[in-house]
């Protein structure tokens, strides 16, 4: 099996797996829940850290299992971290690309995923891949950012900046950052998908504490993550203008009144 296959956009910096570890199933698979019951095989590629599958596990029960997939190898203290603490024996976590994976076809209730074929240059071929593994039936949920909806008050010439760095990095690497807009077209293409729902839910950070987060972790990330690296590396920001759009998130946090919010779609539909 020859992986990865693509290049992801934030890579595995301490400070994306801080940001990423903070996601829960309850607000990035808040429109599955309810068609989770007991009982039921679900899968999650492109999980990540895990803690979005650790959620699951729990929702699914003892009598439920849940697989967590992802391709890059250096995940592996991530999983046996979330293994340990939530001492699930319905979980696991292995190492798989969807593209080529060994996995049995339509052993699957559920197939999930999260914010990962934005990243990816097939999405529809991935979304194939992995809707094969659905029971005939079976639910195949996906949520994907759109980053053409970002919006954040007030404005400022190093937020603007940061869209266009996250979006220039984000195509270059062969990746779709509007990919929200898409998932119906995505979803449909596959000729694998019947019933699909489309709905839309914001992240809006505007508390105190959800401000200083987002702010914070955007100002470590647009300086150490592979966005960074990648942005110097094609050519598209220089360092100091990496600096200046860090520095302007954390004037951001602490502006009154200063707000940030974008858009996810969600897509759910049978396998047919």
């Amino acid at each position: 099996m020859s992986m990865p296959r693509e290049t992801y956009l934030h890579g595995h910096h301490r400070t994306v797996l801080s940001a990423h570890s903070a996601r829960t199933a309850e607000d990035a698979a808040a429109f599955l829940l309810p068609y989770l019951e007991p009982g039921m095989r679900l899968l999650d590629f492109g999980c990540g850290p895990g803690t979005i599958t650790v959620g699951l596990a729990e929702r699914l029960g003892k009598a439920g299992s849940v697989l967590g997939i992802d391709v890059s190898e250096g995940l592996s203290e991530e999983w046996e971290k979330r293994l340990e603490e939530s001492g699930l024996a319905n979980l696991e976590f292995r190492v798989d690309d969807i593209y080529e994976t060994e996995l049995e076809p339509g052993q699957f209730d559920v197939v999930y995923a999260h914010q990962i074929l934005q990243h990816l240059g097939d999405p529809v071929g991935a979304l194939k891949s992995a809707s094969r593994l659905a029971k005939l039936g079976g639910l195949v949920g996906v949520r994907e950012v759109d980053w053409g909806t970002f919006a954040a008050w007030p404005d400022s010439q190093a937020i603007r900046d940061f869209r266009e760095v996250y979006d220039a990095v984000a195509i270059r690497n062969g990746g779709t950052p509007h990919a929200g807009r898409h998932m119906l077209k995505w979803m449909e293409a596959t000729e694998m998908l019947g019933d699909i729902q489309i709905t839309t839910s914001t992240w809006t950070f505007y508390e105190e504490s959800g401000k200083t987060w987002w702010g914070e972790q955007w100002a470590q990330r647009i300086l150490h993550s592979d966005i960074a690296v990648k942005a110097l590396e094609y050519g598209i920001a220089t360092q100091s203008e990496l600096e200046a759009i860090s520095r302007g998130w954390l004037e951001w946090k602490d502006m009154p009144g200063s707000v940030s919010c974008f858009t996810h779609f969600e897509g759910l539909a049978r396998r047919v």
